[in-house]
């Protein structure tokens, strides 16, 4: 018996570091679907989260306090409003996703408010992106407006809900990317949210 015992708590400390290493591994992944997987990673929190507050385990959105809705848009940065919410935040990461078409665009980034939460955002448009284009708007969409502390995200897009991109401009010789976005999306808890006065400014890998 004390044999056993002994032998159990040994191999407890030793599965216990395995399972830890496995857990830490973990990354949440956005998949286009028809495209190659977009796998977002981003760094831990190191500022207060002030977008989300946690209310009987669901998620609910608020105003980013660091969020300007008079300052000017500039080159890596997006934002949107919902309800009476303003958020904006940073593109950490932008391109062509999909081979040698360049008629899809995906970018991402976090809000100003924290670094666990922000956007993704895909659009694949009929033609491609090879010279100077101008107003484009599409329906093939993706959006999702993630948090790495939960299972779902606060918003995402579903194909039975209208969500527009539109391209304003992208000049080739910049390959800056400047557009807008707004539709009805999904909250974590199954109720629809509507997006709205979305943009961004991009410079497009």
């Amino acid at each position: 018996m004390k044999f056993s015992k002994l032998y159990y708590f040994i191999a407890f400390f030793f599965v216990l570091p395995l399972l830890v290493l496995q857990n830490s591994g973990c990354a949440k992944e956005y998949s286009n679907e028809g495209q190659d997987t977009v796998i977002v990673t981003r760094p831990p929190s190191t500022m207060a989260d002030s977008t989300i507050h946690t209310q009987d385990t669901i998620k609910t959105f608020s105003s980013c306090a660091k969020c300007d809705t008079a300052a000017e848009l500039t080159v890596g940065n997006w934002n949107f409003k919902t309800g009476n919410s303003y958020a904006c935040g940073g593109i950490t990461n932008s391109g062509f996703f999909s081979g040698n078409t360049e008629k899809d665009i995906t970018l991402f980034g976090p809000s100003a408010c924290s670094v666990d939460t922000g956007i993704v955002v895909s659009a694949f448009f009929s033609v491609p992106l090879d010279q100077d284009r101008y107003n484009l708007t599409t329906n093939q969409i993706e959006f999702y407006y993630y948090d790495n502390h939960a299972s779902k995200d606060i918003f995402s897009s579903q194909p039975e809900k209208v969500f527009s991109v539109t391209l304003e401009s992208f000049i080739f010789s910049t390959r800056i990317a400047t557009g807008k976005f707004s539709g009805t999306v999904y909250k974590a808890n199954g109720d629809t949210a509507y997006i709205r006065e979305g943009k961004f400014k991009v410079y497009i890998k």
